[in-house]
């Protein structure tokens, strides 16, 4: 008898899924196959066989052995996430994805100096291009805050990195200057790519390489750059990664950074994002 490949979210048999779920797995496989200005496929393989995995939690929240209960019961313990706020999490995520730098699960455009960070108003923008309609700024954020709270991706903002504010133990997370002027560093976490379990595939450990290499070859950077004081005015410093705890100079007991750290509290009416990243 021959071995069923049911379980590749592309082999899914049709009875079993929805039509609003096979038109964005549908529209996900023609992006990865679809070649933009310059070329190229939107996204790699390997990515787009994570967003098709990650697709079928429209009309499965409760696949790939509950995993994706974080994001399915983020706002309530009780009440699960409804179909059109799941399609939303996919959807935005595909948007993300196409900025994806596989090695680092970084969300930016490697360049030959640095790694780039991409603003929210880019990625709705996009998200029209993708999807063929607008998504208002509420229904963005507030997916975009589900997807924190389920700890699938971290937004961290751009701090001034200052030797006289660091070392101010009194200054709160929230009295932290920030670089408005700079989008937000925007990563996927390991927490969610672990959860399709696509580590061990061959075919995506192969288009992971591939990409890797290209990138490499180009002399592409994934390396975050931020804002150090320097006199009276501000130079641009690299760093490998976004900031995601703090170190306290007494104790040297590592915390949370905000806003990661900061518990959000649902609010019954919704729209209750945080839209200072």
């Amino acid at each position: 008898m021959p071995k069923s490949n049911r379980k590749h979210p592309k082999n899914t048999y049709k009875r079993d899924v929805s039509a609003v779920q096979r038109a964005v797995m549908q529209r996900i496989s023609g992006l990865g196959s679809q070649k933009n200005e310059f070329k190229k496929s939107q996204y790699p393989y390997c990515t787009k066989r994570l967003l098709l995995s990650f697709a079928s939690f429209i009309d499965n929240p409760h696949g790939y052995n509950n995993q994706l209960h974080d994001l399915y019961y983020c706002q309530s313990t009780i009440y699960g996430l409804q179909q059109r706020q799941r399609e939303n999490c996919v959807k935005v995520m595909t948007v993300l994805c196409s900025w994806l730098e596989v090695e680092t699960n970084q969300i930016g455009i490697a360049k030959r100096e640095h790694m780039d960070t991409v603003t929210h108003k880019s990625i709705m923008k996009r998200y029209k291009k993708y999807w063929g309609e607008d998504i208002s700024s509420k229904r963005y954020y507030h997916t975009i805050k589900l997807l924190k709270m389920a700890d699938f991706i971290i937004i961290d903002a751009v701090f001034l990195q200052d030797s006289d504010i660091l070392s101010n133990l009194d200054l709160k997370d929230e009295e932290l200057p920030k670089v408005y002027s700079k989008a937000a560093y925007k990563a996927l976490t390991q927490k969610f790519i672990n959860v399709f379990g696509l580590a061990s595939d061959v075919g995506v450990t192969q288009s992971k390489e591939r990409s890797i290499t290209k990138r490499i070859k180009a002399g592409l950077k994934t390396m975050w750059v931020t804002w150090q004081s320097f006199s009276d005015t501000y130079q641009w410093t690299k760093r490998q990664r976004a900031n995601l705890k703090r170190v306290d100079l007494v104790s040297h007991e590592e915390s949370e950074r905000y806003p990661q750290g900061r518990s959000i509290k649902p609010s019954v009416f919704g729209g209750n994002y945080i839209t200072e990243h």
